[in-house]
């Protein structure tokens, strides 16, 4: 089963914050994502911001603000499209030209997590997508291969 996010579609990021170590990215209907890794905004031509990027200098005047700069591109656009790699466990959101790629980046450590109401999954070490939602085992969502 790979996991159903058309519940998305439609949904437009409302707040983007950063807590210690942690990024929360609220949408219209409260759901959230939650990441420790690293994420990026890709434009239809080149990498706009990544999570890498926030409190850089890069010669201005003040660190650039990462979380503005996302919710600057991404003001008033919806989401058009959202999926998880099976095999990477990267989570994309597209939004027009624009796409949100929450990142797995280590082969242990849990990569970014949905919370949607009583929904919840969480990409675990090695790109695993676990569905943890109330009521569940926390079972791995298995690839279309092992089905």
């Amino acid at each position: 089963m790979i996991p159903d996010l058309k519940w998305m579609i439609g949904q437009s990021i409302k707040e983007i914050e950063k807590k210690d170590y942690t990024w929360f990215f609220r949408l219209d209907d409260g759901t959230v994502i939650g990441t420790e890794d690293s994420w990026r905004l890709v434009g239809a031509e080149r990498i706009v911001m990544t999570s890498e990027d926030h409190g850089q200098q890069f010669g201005h005047d003040s660190p650039v603000d990462a979380a503005d700069i996302v919710k600057a591109e991404t003001k008033g656009k919806a989401l058009t499209h959202a999926e998880v790699d099976m095999k990477t466990g990267d989570l994309t959101l597209s939004i027009a030209s624009t796409s949100l790629t929450f990142l797995c980046l280590s082969s242990g450590y849990e990569a970014w997590r949905i919370t949607h109401g009583d929904l919840e999954y969480i990409c675990t070490g090695g790109g695993t997508v676990v569905d943890a939602g109330k009521g569940k085992t926390s079972e791995p969502v298995a690839p279309p291969d092992l089905q």
